[in-house]
């Protein structure tokens, strides 16, 4: 997320470029000039008193010239480097490791180890030695071109765990020592400060005590932000191209026309310049946050220009960020208590636009990084938490509605109606249910001379025992009609068995009816008889009538049926059609009945009685 900043840093308010810190490249474009592919240390010696010539300041060659190869030309390259007196070379350790001190693991050149140990610098250390890097097995420029140098520093760049190169370690151990990086032993010797003169403190700062200033030559102490390793963030000007660069072959040729050598003279003079290999034959490439395929000698002279500039990204100590972490989560608390629903979630994603936005603008214009994965993780974490409270919340509120419809529907059509709403609408489907009419013997007669609140009390009772079975068995309540009921099986849960279903909630309630009239009769009122008819067959089922006055009904010719048939049984009776029969004829007692003559059939009707 920070990479993605230094992007819009380029486009919007790229930092202020110093050409004081300019490259010489060889790419592909030198070696077609050259025409050699192969180039050798004769090569870079007439490079090396070419930019002497040219009055540059510093030269950094980006390389390790680990051997001998040739006598003569070796010997050019010492002299030309000795002549200019201000050029470094590369060295490198086979590995950085944390907390052990470094160690030469094979057998060590003799001369390379004592010039490390005449090269090693007296920094003043202040905290733990634990956190540094360690250099493992160092491998550095021939000792006899290294003492003609102005000096060797390492060249190892170790990448964030993604493989993005963001950081670049300015001191590491070998044994008992220290030594600086590449750039950095250049830019304090181009700034004046010796090696007694740097205190460094691990994961807070290096000091370069009494630096002269670049901008008006005067002394000051520049203090350089760092990680626990030493590491400084580089703060990339832009992309590869943003830097000054120069062709290896212009340099090599600059003497050879002294128009063209006064130009780069007046365009070279005084300058750092970095020497590097670029060319497509190089390996020594990698993604950085402004280039996925960037020379890492860019990462040298990016942080050369840093220290030159004094412009560092400065990261967000962990006490502050906490501070500002703690402050999110409460203004996230503060309006999820404040608000409903929807104008919390907006007001908490404005907050975390609002954080990503002021984010950019301290890094921006400020060169400040602040966490910016783990506040916004956290408050999108917190958003999630209240909408899942708030959904337990609602879920709490929609089961009072769900005990509300209860009272109007059997529970399976509660939830159906909970789950789709749409289901409220009008329509309907053909489905195969058992359908049951159930009426009380004799009740009209009876409500004549009772007084209506014990006929009310009297229907409940009935009515609340009744709707315990049918919902038992996983029927519907259709509806209610005086002091009958209409109930089906089947829908809107599938039943494979509904007719089974069906007499066995018949059953039980005419056993039911049995202990409801025996209790009523102790008490002087009078005995309870019901009639039922159950019959299977194709109706059409759903959410039937108007906008204002819905109900979840059945209709069809197999309806009609079923109250013909609670209509012909005997008190206390339940008959069952012949296509009832038929589906539980296997697990219920029944005996066949005489046909009966039922209106909109034309034929008679077989009919049996349901005994257990």
């Amino acid at each position: 997320m920070i990479d993605a900043l230094f992007l819009l840093r380029n486009k919007i308010a790229a930092p202020v470029y110093n050409d004081t810190v300019v490259h010489v490249d060889l790419n592909n474009t030198t070696i077609r000039h050259l025409n050699n592919y192969y180039l050798d240390r004769s090569h870079d010696a007439r490079v090396i008193k070419n930019l002497s010539a040219l009055g540059v300041a510093v030269q950094l060659h980006d390389v390790i010239y680990a051997g001998r190869k040739n006598d003569s030309i070796d010997r050019e390259l010492i002299q030309a480097t000795k002549l200019a007196g201000n050029v470094y070379f590369g060295m490198a350790f086979n590995e950085l490791r944390l907390g052990a001190p470094g160690k030469q693991l094979h057998s060590p050149n003799i001369k390379d180890m004592q010039y490390l140990e005449e090269t090693k610098w007296p920094v003043n250390l202040v905290g733990h030695l634990d956190w540094l890097y360690s250099g493992i097995d160092p491998l550095i420029t021939m000792s006899s071109l290294a003492v003609e140098s102005r000096g060797l520093g390492f060249i190892n760049i170790q990448p964030d765990q993604d493989g993005v190169f963001r950081r670049i370690p300015l001191i590491v151990r070998f044994g008992s020592s220290f030594y600086p990086s590449f750039f950095f032993r250049a830019v304090c010797d181009y700034l004046n400060v010796k090696p007694a003169d740097i205190i460094v403190k691990p994961g807070k700062w290096i000091r370069l005590k009494n630096a002269r200033s670049v901008k008006n030559n005067k002394h000051h102490d520049i203090v350089i932000p760092v990680d626990r390793q030493c590491c400084m963030v580089v703060n990339f000007v832009g992309s590869w191209e943003r830097m000054q660069h120069f062709n290896y072959s212009d340099i090599y040729f600059a003497t050879e026309d002294s128009l063209e050598f006064d130009l780069y003279k007046q365009e070279l003079a005084g300058k750092i310049v970095i020497i590097s290999d670029v060319s497509s034959r190089s390996t020594d490439v990698g993604p950085v946050p402004t280039d996925t395929h960037f020379p890492l000698s860019g990462l040298h002279a990016n942080a050369l220009h840093n220290v030159l500039t004094e412009s560092f990204l400065k990261e967000m100590p962990g006490i502050q960020m906490l501070m500002l972490e703690v402050s999110l989560l409460l203004i996230v608390l503060v309006i999820s208590i404040r608000f409903s629903s929807l104008p919390s979630s907006f007001g908490v994603l404005f907050l975390l636009g609002f954080y990503f936005f002021g984010a950019s603008i301290l890094f921006i214009y400020f060169n400040l990084i602040v966490n910016l994965s783990r506040p916004l993780t956290m408050i999108g974490l917190a958003l999630i938490s209240v909408v899942i409270y708030r959904y337990f919340q609602e879920e709490k509120q929609k089961a009072i509605l769900q005990k509300t419809f209860e009272a109007y529907f059997p529970p399976a059509v509660v939830k159906k109606i909970l789950a789709n709403p749409g289901m409220l609408v009008t329509g309907g489907q053909k489905k195969q249910l058992t359908i049951m009419f159930s009426d009380i013997v004799g009740f009209t007669s009876y409500s004549t001379g009772v007084p209506p609140d014990q006929i009310q009390n009297r229907l409940n009772q009935y009515f609340e025992s009744m709707t315990d079975i049918i919902f038992k068995y996983k029927g519907t309540v259709d509806k209610f009609i005086g002091d009958g009921m209409m109930v089906f099986f089947g829908d809107p849960e599938p039943q494979p068995d509904h007719a089974l279903q069906c007499v066995r909630a018949a059953l039980e309630m005419r056993t039911k009816v049995d202990e409801l009239s025996a209790a009523w009769v102790r008490k002087g009122d009078a005995p309870l008889d019901i009639r039922i008819g159950i019959n299977t067959g194709e109706v059409v089922v759903g959410n039937m009538g108007s906008s204002r006055r819905m109900s979840y009904t059945a209709l069809g010719l197999a309806v009609n049926l079923a109250q013909r048939l609670e209509a012909n049984a005997p008190i206390n009776g339940i008959l069952i059609s012949e296509q009832t029969y038929d589906l539980v004829k296997e697990q219920v007692v029944t005996r066949a009945r005489e046909t009966i003559r039922v209106k909109g059939f034309d034929h008679d009707i077989p009919v049996f009685e349901l005994i257990s």
